[in-house]
């Protein structure tokens, strides 16, 4: 597998929905809008909650109308109290910015013994045909067309060419494209989502530009001619089936790790190296590529792998030649895309992290001192009791 990066003389122009608030929390799922608590009839409480919905709707252009369903006991409804409650609803929607041509309302029967409650539904008829999806993700992560009108996504929402996708200091996003590759985004992150196009032969043509932060991406094998590439201020790298890192430093330098496959990492007038599997490299703007440096081995784990604990336990693990820090990592999922705790550490050892009750899962990656990150260890878990 071959990967080609050459720097560009032009800069590259430059995501879930919060747990909390009114609502405790809004999920998009094939056409129903669910709260994270139910949402009573009528209330302070509630209109809170419909114009958290209405920004949240206005940040999915594809969606193209909302519908608010009373549901309330027989004798209310048979009364008219149903479309009221309803219509009262719309009416919130519509104040908040929904336009009143995309927010109906109706009152079927509700549920007997059940207390009255509001429903949502929406159509989505994208203009165009979404190029990913958000997978899973955590901490603050926000979708906009640029820095300056980014939305909170949830898990589970579409993402359409164009879009930017920003992870803030504490968020993660692994996005799942069309073609069947997957792309991870660290926390400090931003990446625009470019041309996605797939043929009946498995032929794809796929850009993405990263603006800042590290992405890793596992692209998926493509027909001949295809071509996948991850931009950055100062290079292009041409994916073919490989597993790599891409780094946009703040000073513009390019930073590739290579964990399967081949890389070709070019610098126009300035020559090119390849950078095969468990190397990195890295181009400064205007110069010649490094030579290519060995990855960092996965460091070797000693403790705690597995048992059961009042408190978090002190990690400690195998030194690793080269490294000058180690970066920990604690999860609560073994794929350490939901919530992870990232500590550094100069030393082969941690103590003090104190994750809460239940089970953990930890990883080790060391870094040497240009800040090149190596292979991640054998990931093990640990419970806490307390």
């Amino acid at each position: 597998m071959l990967l080609t990066l050459s720097l560009l003389t032009s800069p590259v122009v430059g995501f879930a929905a919060e747990a909390d608030g009114s609502c405790g929390g809004l999920t998009f799922d094939h056409g129903r809008l669910t709260t994270g608590r139910p949402l009573a009839p009528g209330g302070p409480q509630t209109e809170a909650c419909l114009r958290e919905v209405a920004e949240a709707v206005k940040a999915r252009p594809a969606i193209r109308s909302l519908t608010v369903a009373a549901k309330l006991p027989d004798a209310e409804r048979l009364e008219g109290k149903g479309l009221a409650v309803a219509k009262a609803a719309a009416e919130v929607l519509v104040s908040a910015g929904l336009p009143r041509t995309r927010v109906s309302f109706v009152a079927p029967p509700g549920v007997p013994n059940t207390p009255g409650q509001l429903q949502l539904a929406y159509v989505e008829r994208p203009a165009q045909p979404a190029v990913a999806r958000i997978r899973k993700a955590s901490g603050q992560v926000s979708v906009g067309p640029d820095e300056a009108q980014l939305k909170p996504r949830a898990v589970g929402d579409s993402l359409y060419a164009g879009d930017l996708v920003v992870t803030g200091r504490d968020g993660r996003a692994e996005l799942s494209l069309a073609d069947g590759s997957g792309v991870h985004l660290s926390p400090g992150s931003a990446v625009r989502l470019g041309l996605l196009e797939l043929t009946a032969e498995r032929q794809r043509k796929v850009l993405l530009e990263l603006v800042r932060g590290t992405v890793e991406t596992e692209a998926a094998p493509g027909g001949a001619g295809s071509v996948f590439e991850v931009r950055t201020r100062g290079a292009v790298a041409g994916v073919r089936g490989t597993r790599f890192r891409v780094v946009q430093q703040e000073d513009g330098t390019s930073r590739v790790e290579t964990l399967e496959g081949k890389v070709a990492l070019g610098v126009v007038e300035r020559g090119s190296v390849d950078v095969g599997a468990g190397q990195g490299s890295r181009a400064k703007p205007a110069q010649a590529p490094e030579a290519p440096r060995a990855l960092l081995a996965a460091p070797v784990l000693e403790q705690p792998r597995g048992g059961v604990y009042p408190k978090a336990p002190a990690f400690v693990w195998q030194a690793v030649p080269g490294a000058k820090t180690y970066r920990v990592e604690v999860a609560t999922s073994a794929d350490f895309a939901g919530d992870v705790e990232v500590h550094e550490s100069a030393t082969p050892g941690l103590k003090g992290v104190t994750p809460g009750a239940g089970k953990w899962f930890w990883r080790v990656l060391a870094v040497d001192a240009d800040g090149f990150v190596g292979f991640p260890s054998k990931i093990f878990s640990f419970d806490v009791s307390g």
